[in-house]
């Protein structure tokens, strides 16, 4: 199994943009490391290989906080605690900011976060994932630690650098401070290569030669993970869904393209033919209304107007309907239960409102059923009840 560490640029990323990177088969030693652009990466594609990016100690700052009991990790809660607990700690916008949590978490007690830009390192991370190296996981260069203090010498001849990691947090400084040189008689300090001499020389002390290479291998043992809850980072894992560019499925694209296209059609062709079916019974409608009552000139709703004008005729030829007063009174009186009378009757636009009626439950029961098995309904309306033709359209007269 080969693991490839990618250092990140604290800058935005371009295409000219190339990255330094160390490969390693056994997690201690190098098998091969250089500088290159995103595409001309090593492409690891055995079952087992994986690809962690180092983000570099500038991009990162460290602050301590102290999370209330009963927040947890992934809660809805949890970010607006983190953005009261840094609100002071921070210059920049917090909607701007990723915040990541420690990876072992206990509430009420101090801990430390790392925060960095969010776009900066969503926008990274996408374009390795755009280059086909997807990173598994994104570990700082440096963080904070416990006794003994770590010191390593970097940068250039020119503006050495002396990074700082203990409990007090993560720091670098200009190498030829003259407050450092107290620290360097604490514990060992490591320095690159071409900086162990003069690093020794300013810190008046021995210094363990550090390749760069080997620190990067290094920073795969930490046990943190930046990328966690990254905006964008379900972009990275994009495996799944290589099928739709990769070009041994382009027939199987353009086949789902075109059942798609029948599909639509059909579809389409459906509801033609739904509609033409509709207009042929609505004007099969109107052609029965205009033979049945050719007086009619202008039509607006045929199933309303037959049935106002069948109503008429019933009117005229003396003909009851289930809405008539005497019809609905009945029907009413034959299953009215025993005891029972009436204190008042309204009749309006074929319901009948009846007040009066002290039923029961099992009463009220019986005279629906009653009701319904003639075509009515009742229904109970405060103090009244409503009854009226089941399913009668009443027409004006």
């Amino acid at each position: 199994m080969s693991t490839l560490i990618i250092t990140l640029p604290v800058d935005t990323v371009v295409a000219e943009t190339e990255f330094d990177f160390v490969v390693t088969d056994d997690g201690v030693s190098v098998a091969q490391d250089g500088r290159a652009l995103a595409a001309a990466l090593p492409l690891l594609d055995k079952t087992g290989d994986i690809c962690i990016a180092m983000a570099p100690v500038r991009a990162l700052s460290w602050h301590q906080v102290t999370v209330p009991v009963g927040v947890m990790p992934g809660s809805a809660r949890m970010r607006a605690v983190l953005d009261g607990l840094l609100e002071d700690k921070l210059l920049d916008d917090l909607d701007l900011l990723h915040v990541v949590l420690p990876p072992t978490f206990q509430t009420g007690t101090v801990l430390w976060v790392a925060v960095c830009d969010r776009r900066w390192l969503a926008m990274v991370v996408q374009g390795l994932a755009s280059a086909k190296r997807p990173v598994s996981r994104v570990v700082p260069e440096w963080e904070p630690s416990a006794a003994p203090l770590r010191m390593h010498v970097t940068g250039t001849v020119e503006a050495p650098q002396l990074v700082i990691c203990g409990d007090s947090g993560v720091g670098i400084f200009p190498l030829k401070t003259d407050a450092l040189q107290g620290l360097a008689s604490t514990d060992s300090v490591s320095a690159e290569p071409a900086l162990t001499a003069l690093a020794s020389h300013i810190l008046q002390r021995s210094v363990i030669s550090l390749p760069r290479a080997e620190r990067m291998i290094q920073t795969i043992h930490s046990p943190w993970d930046l990328s966690k809850r990254l905006q964008m980072r379900n972009l990275v894992n994009r495996g799944k869904l290589e099928w739709l560019q990769a070009p041994r499925w382009r027939s199987v694209r353009w086949a789902a393209l075109a059942l798609l296209g029948v599909n639509l059609l059909g579809l389409n062709a459906l509801a033609w033919v739904h509609e033409h079916q509709l207009a042929v019974k609505r004007a099969a409608i109107q052609a029965a209304l205009m033979r049945s009552f050719p007086h009619l000139k202008i039509i607006v709703d045929a199933p309303a107007q037959m049935a106002r004008e069948v109503r008429l005729l019933e009117q005229a030829h003396a003909v009851p309907a289930a809405a008539d007063l005497d019809v609905m009174l009945g029907a009413l009186s034959q299953v009215l239960p025993a005891g029972q009378f009436l204190k008042g009757v309204e009749y309006a636009s074929g319901q009948l409102r009846l007040t009066g009626l002290e039923l029961t439950a099992d009463e009220a029961r019986a005279l629906n059923a009653g009701l319904n098995g003639r075509g009515f309904s009742v229904t109970r309306d405060g103090v009244h009840w409503l009854m009226q033709p089941a399913a009668a359209i009443v027409g004006a007269p």
